[in-house]
């Protein structure tokens, strides 16, 4: 019965040869190397530039993700395997890694201008697409959200604005977002948007005439143009929403900047604004007796808090 039973290793297949002969104890099959392994261990200088890794491989979806000393090193079949390290990875932890701005679309860049170093990122619903551009002279700062959208449709670092000078940030008030950026001639520029007034740039002194008053949170608000070149082809200026009255900013080369709002704005636009017999204002709203008065080149408007009226004189 026994002899019967034998099958010759010959006719076994697979199962019996297995059986017949076991592998030695304690022998593992190796694994594969992930891509993001893959790179990792092929690329000395990588492994130079990222340091050690932190953290195990995770995986997200179609992304896999790992962070390092000093860096991350991120996987989708789209993209391969892509990095970021130094002060950008620094800014991209500091925000909130891989859960805010998701995964590099391609290794770090070289700015066009060949001075600035950038990454994009797929980002997440809180942001949406972000970047995070670095210059020795701004450090790395993060953009998303509209107003990454508006900087992208002005140029990039390489428009008007220039690189930014500050992450995106909520505004105090809660109700809209702002970056800083270098602006034109390094004089300083900034993003600001909210539901209601969408993005628009403030830039050079009518954006220290606006930050003097209070930001968004004083009596201008929030903007809702950008700078527009007067009709003269001289001065320039920003309308705002106003906390309580519409306002704007106007500036000349010998007016400077200086705002007003509501009765008194829309008085000086009745008498045909700096083209009139007032020309530009000369001073922000100030009490005299009286009331509320804004200094002109030619004049000046006063309004009577009391009964409302608005009155006019040249000097």
């Amino acid at each position: 019965m026994l002899a019967a039973a034998a099958v010759p290793l010959a006719l076994a297949g697979p199962a019996a040869t297995a059986a017949a002969a076991p592998e030695p104890a304690g022998q593992v099959q190796q694994q594969a190397f992930t891509p993001i392994e893959e790179r990792y261990w092929n690329d000395a200088d990588l492994r130079q530039l990222l340091g050690e890794p932190v953290d195990s491989q995770h995986t997200d979806g179609e992304t896999s993700y790992q962070r390092f000393q000093y860096g991350w090193l991120f996987h989708t079949e789209a993209t391969g395997v892509t990095e970021i390290h130094g002060d950008i990875a620094a800014r991209y932890n500091d925000i909130g890694g891989y859960d805010v701005l998701g995964a590099a679309d391609a290794d770090e860049r070289v700015a066009p201008d060949g001075v600035g170093r950038y990454n994009q990122f797929a980002g997440s619903d809180a942001t949406g697409p972000a970047s995070i551009y670095w210059t020795d002279a701004t450090g790395a700062q993060g953009v998303w959200g509209p107003i990454r959208d508006f900087w992208e449709a002005k140029g990039w670092e390489v428009g008007y604005l220039g690189y930014p000078t500050k992450t995106t940030t909520a505004t105090v008030d809660g109700s809209g977002s702002y970056n800083h950026f270098v602006g034109p001639n390094g004089d300083g520029a900034s993003v600001y948007w909210s539901e209601e007034t969408d993005a628009h740039s403030v830039q050079g002194a009518i954006r220290e005439a606006w930050a003097a008053q209070g930001w968004e949170t004083g009596e201008l608000g929030y903007p809702t143009t950008d700078e527009q070149v007067a009709d003269d082809d001289i001065g320039r200026f920003n309308e705002f929403s106003g906390r309580q009255e519409t306002g704007a900013v106007y500036w000349s080369p010998e007016s400077g900047a200086h705002w007003l709002r509501g009765d008194v704005l829309r008085h000086w636009y009745d008498l045909d604004r700096y083209s009139g017999y007032l020309g530009y204002p000369t001073s922000d709203p100030h009490e005299v007796d009286g009331g509320v008065q804004v200094d002109f080149q030619g004049g000046y408007i006063l309004r009577n808090p009391d009964t409302g009226a608005i009155s006019d004189a040249p000097w």
